[in-house]
């Protein structure tokens, strides 16, 4: 369902909301924290500053921290960035002639595609983090070891 980019995308925001606000983080320090290979989190972490949501500083100290609060960025604004969103479907996949509106079972995969979308859309990475189980995603409290997220979704039955 999510791509690998979106996971990694996913991944470093969520460790970077945690720590204290406008705090910088080298892509080193966050390739260890979210279990990510470097080269490949840098060119995600170069996505996620062209789509806002990051903001990179150069030299010593710098790194990148959340160019928003939390809050005010949804699951959703974060797999946009990495091409890594639910896909809808819009017409018949199968290229079918005649077929002017989708099928009951390509309907019903939509309907379910659009319940995930509206799901990643209303949480925010903030509510990824600030859970009242106290089960913290990527990372253990100490931030001495860590482990990747786990993005499986239970949807909740139809009504």
């Amino acid at each position: 369902m999510i791509n690998q980019a979106g996971e990694y995308a996913l991944r470093a925001i969520v460790h970077l909301s945690r720590l204290a606000p406008n705090t910088p983080s080298p892509a080193a320090e966050i390739a260890v924290a979210t279990k990510v290979p470097q080269a490949y989190l840098q060119k995600i972490l170069r996505t996620l500053t062209q789509h806002k949501l990051l903001v990179a500083q150069r030299g010593m100290g710098g790194g990148f921290k959340l160019a928003k609060l939390p809050s005010a960025i949804s699951v959703l604004d974060v797999l946009n960035a990495c091409d890594s969103a639910p896909s809808r479907i819009e017409r018949c996949p199968l290229g079918i002639t005649g077929h002017t509106h989708l099928c009951s079972l390509h309907h019903l995969i939509d309907q379910q595609s659009a319940r995930v979308e509206s799901t990643f859309a209303a949480t925010s990475i903030a509510d990824l983090v600030n859970t009242p189980d106290g089960i913290h995603p990527i990372c253990k409290s100490d931030q001495q070891h860590s482990t990747p997220i786990d993005l499986r979704i239970d949807l909740p039955p139809k009504d």
